[in-house]
Parts: C-alpha cells; structure tokens; sequence
C-alpha cells in the first residue's frame, strides 16, 4: 500500500515538472515571436499566395532572422523550390525537418517531405575533400565553400569546380551532376616551386649602345685619327727645323 502511494506520488511530481517545462517553453516562444516576426510572416504569406516568391523570400529572411525555427525553414524551402532554386530548398527543408525549435506538426512534416522528395530530384549531393584546409571551393565562378571538407548541393547539369590556396598551384574539375546522385571529389593542391614562387632578381638597366670592345669601327678610326695627327706633326716640326737651319731654297746668288 505505501509503495503504491510512493509511486502515485512520483507520478504526479513527474507530471508537474513536464507542465513547468512546457509553460517555460511556451513562455519563450511568446517571448521570442515579437510582433515584428510576426509583421514579417504575416508578409511573407501574403506574398507567396500572390505568387511573388521572391518578395516572400526576404520576409520569410527577416521573420527567421528575428527567430529562427522550423517554421521559417520550411517557408523559406517552400519560395526556393517555387524560383527553381533546387539547391537551397533541399537544404532548408532538410533543416526544417531536423529543427526543435517550433517543430513541424505531422501534416507539415509530410508535406516537407514530399516536397523535399521532389526537390531532390533536380539535385546532386557533391562531397568534397581539399587538402590544404585553408582551400577555397568556387562553383561555376562563385567561392561556396573553405576545405577541408563541403557539402554542396548542386543542379543536374555540367559544373566547373576550382580550388585556390595560397602558396598552391590553383586546380579545376568538371563534373556532371545528376539528380539524387552522390559525387565524391578528392583534391591535393601541389605547391608552387620556389623559383616560381620567389620573384625574380632585380637586372640592371641595359642600354641600347653596343660596348666598345664589340665596335670594332669605333677602334680603326679613333687609330687612323690618331696616325693622322702624328705625321701632321712630324711634318710640322721638320719644316720649322729645315727653315731655322737656312736650307737651299733652290737659287744661286751671283755676285754684283
């Protein structure tokens, strides 16, 4: 009897604790769905009926900014699956269905899901591994991601992937991409040489003139100048000699 008693009672302890915990969830919820939140769903769901998807994205933005939670996530899937942004609303509404905070009531969990199923479709899984870590991953001229390792989520279709890291040779792969298909991409960046990667010595100024040595021309005639002047001088100083010792002018005086 007193057993019974015990365990009535733990019962009830039990199930006060579970009404405080609910009444303090509930509390933060009320606390954090603000009326601005609730302005910027209101907005998003008039949007998305209007079929102004892209006007509905950036209210559903701003609703989970201010709370993120299930609910936004699966708005937010919704407008990326209806602007063909297969990508992001595989993403979001995977992240829709993982989330606790306000999470999806069973009608909405089934409705995520046939639509995930439908938007997986259009989509790839492509699993990447760079090494060094500190790799860039860009996707069709876009950087999505760092290394070591990423997860994209990419269109049916052909795709080009580029890997930079500093101090590495950069690297491209071209992959094909089909809907619900799994890629796995490997990628080792080689360093760059050290010649390559040092730049080069600084030269001296070079100029245009040949050196002396390698104009011959320059040499014959600063010689045949210089011989030139030579016997302008011998010349010069034998007729100044000649004419200081009275030479014969070639004529014969006779006498008076």
């Amino acid at each position: 009897m007193g057993e019974g008693i015990r365990s009535a009672a733990r019962s009830v302890v039990w199930m006060l604790a579970c009404v405080v915990w609910l009444g303090h969830a509930h509390a933060d919820s009320v606390d954090t769905m603000t009326p601005e939140y609730d302005r910027a769903i209101d907005a998003a769901i008039d949007e998305h009926e209007r079929g102004n998807y892209a006007e509905a994205r950036e209210h559903f933005r701003e609703a989970h900014e201010l709370y993120p939670n299930a609910r936004t996530l699966r708005g937010l899937g919704k407008v990326e699956f209806e602007l063909r942004n297969y990508g992001e609303a595989v993403r979001f509404l995977s992240e829709a269905l993982e989330s606790r905070e306000r999470p999806l009531a069973e009608p909405l969990r089934v409705e995520v899901e046939h639509l995930l199923e439908r938007a997986s479709a259009y989509v790839g899984e492509v699993h990447v591994q760079v090494q060094p870590g500190s790799a860039t991953v860009i996707v069709d001229g876009v950087t999505v991601a760092n290394g070591p390792q990423a997860e994209l989520n990419l269109l049916v279709g052909d795709h080009l992937l580029e890997f930079r890291a500093l101090g590495r040779l950069p690297e491209r792969r071209q992959i094909s991409v089909r809907g619900r298909e799994q890629l796995a991409v490997h990628v080792t960046l080689s360093a760059v040489e050290a010649e390559r990667a040092s730049p080069p010595p600084p030269q001296a100024p070079r100029s245009d003139a040949p050196p002396l040595l390698k104009r011959p021309w320059l040499w014959v005639g600063t010689a045949v100048a210089a011989a030139g002047v030579t016997l302008a001088v011998i010349f010069a100083t034998r007729d100044r000699t000649e004419g200081a010792s009275g030479g014969t002018s070639g004529l014969v005086l006779g006498s008076p």
